[in-house]
């Protein structure tokens, strides 16, 4: 802990003398005009201490950064290798629909525009460029929304690949069984399989 203690004299102080006065083994004046500055030495002996011996990056499921890009390359390949299947196919069900409209609508853009500056009339021409900027629009928002899908997922299996060592994380059992009290004062069996 760091603690600083400024006093401010009453202006009777020389002005024109800095000097450095030591006090005590660990405790250093400094006076200045007229301020006395108490700057103590820094505890270190607390932020030393080791916690748990457990070298936790060795059981990571998978190195995170390899998690992001697996993730960014593949859709949902970092959830899966971080055993995440149903996010996983969330991710991939989610990315296809937006890269796939995003390319459906990429063809049909070049379409209306080439409808648009063929036509013959102004009124014919009005209508067809509102048509062709709502597909443009249209194209740039899907790919909006896949690239964000991208970029959130990378992120999710690279701090799911981080949080799959830590001995908190009960994700790691796959299959669970549990008898204890329940709530009436009787017996509760409980089978889980997590995946």
């Amino acid at each position: 802990m760091i603690a600083g203690l400024v006093l401010v004299g009453s202006g009777m102080a020389d002005t024109t003398s800095i000097k450095d006065q030591p006090l005590a083994d660990s405790i250093t004046t400094r006076t200045t005009i007229d301020t006395l500055l108490f700057v103590p030495l820094r505890d270190l002996s607390a932020t030393m201490q080791v916690t748990s011996p457990v070298d936790l990056e060795r059981h990571l499921r998978q190195n995170p950064t390899v998690a992001l890009f697996k993730s960014m390359f593949v859709p949902g390949l970092g959830q899966i290798g971080n055993r995440r299947y149903v996010k996983a196919a969330l991710i991939i069900g989610l990315e296809a629909w937006l890269i796939g409209t995003a390319v459906d609508r990429a063809q049909d853009t070049p379409d209306a525009r080439d409808a648009y500056l063929s036509a013959a009339s102004v009124s014919e021409r009005n209508g067809l460029f509102f048509e062709y900027d709502e597909r443009r629009k249209s194209r740039n928002k899907y790919i909006w929304f896949a690239g964000l899908t991208v970029f959130v997922s990378m992120f999710d299996a690279y701090v799911d690949a981080h949080l799959s060592g830590s001995p908190a994380d009960k994700r790691n059992e796959k299959l669970a069984f549990d008898i204890g009290p329940n709530e009436s004062g009787g017996m509760s069996a409980t089978l889980a399989f997590k995946f």
